[in-house]
């Protein structure tokens, strides 16, 4: 029997997963490390629907998966998909940041030393750095059930936030449905609220993905499979 839905993407993941089981919804998990969707090593397959190039362990896992399914492609209409990838915001926000560079304009009005990074520079920058998790999102949607889910802004107004809803708006203008649970949980500059964190501080835990599985219920994004 096929379940629910499949949770496709990075350590966000767990989160998601957990918040199905906590509904009632069966699904199935595939996840691979925040590393190997930076370094382009995920990639969409026409058989498989998501590989993972030269990677023989990360590929088991999709073959796995394959076989839970009764060999059909892990990407496909008839298994609504969550995933959580093409943000990764851990590899990319920091090196913006080196040069002092920040994106909020009361941070650079009150540190002299800093460089204000306009709109402007934070979409070119994710241009250059996420185009291709853009296109692997856009090929995901149009062949399969997906909705991607930003991962929750655990910083407040900084970088992360700025280049978050940097990705989020390209995905959006590449025809990627997306829910943001930011715009549901809290007020667009605050931070995600302590009781919702992990004990990394970076994560979701599972109270958060309870409470983001329930809105994409209540949203009509994600049911039960019908009977």
């Amino acid at each position: 029997m096929l379940p629910d839905l499949l949770v496709i993407g990075d350590s966000h993941s767990n989160a998601l997963l957990a918040g199905c089981r906590a509904h009632g919804l069966t699904a199935e998990m595939l996840r691979f490390s925040g590393n190997f969707w930076h370094s382009g090593h995920v990639v969409f397959h026409r058989e498989h629907g998501i590989w993972v190039r030269r990677i023989a362990a990360q590929q088991q896992l999709v073959i796995d998966l394959r076989a839970r399914l009764g060999g059909r492609s892990v990407i496909g209409p008839d298994v609504p998909i969550l995933a959580t990838m093409g943000y990764h915001l851990g590899r990319i926000v920091p090196p913006f940041g080196t040069n002092n560079h920040v994106s909020d304009a009361e941070s650079f009005a009150d540190d002299p030393t800093s460089h204000y990074a306009s709109v402007a520079l934070v979409d070119a920058y994710v241009e250059q750095t996420r185009a291709s998790h853009i296109q692997l999102a856009r090929r995901m949607s149009r062949h399969g059930n997906m909705t991607l889910v930003a991962p929750p802004k655990v910083f407040g107004r900084s970088n992360y936030h700025a280049v978050a809803d940097a990705v989020s708006r390209r995905m959006r203008a590449a025809a990627v449905r997306l829910y943001d649970p930011s715009e549901d949980l809290f007020a667009g500059g605050e931070a995600l609220a302590s009781d919702y964190l992990s004990e990394d501080g970076v994560h979701g835990n599972d109270r958060y993905g309870a409470e983001v599985v329930g809105r994409l219920i209540a949203h009509g994004l994600i049911a039960k499979r019908a009977a």
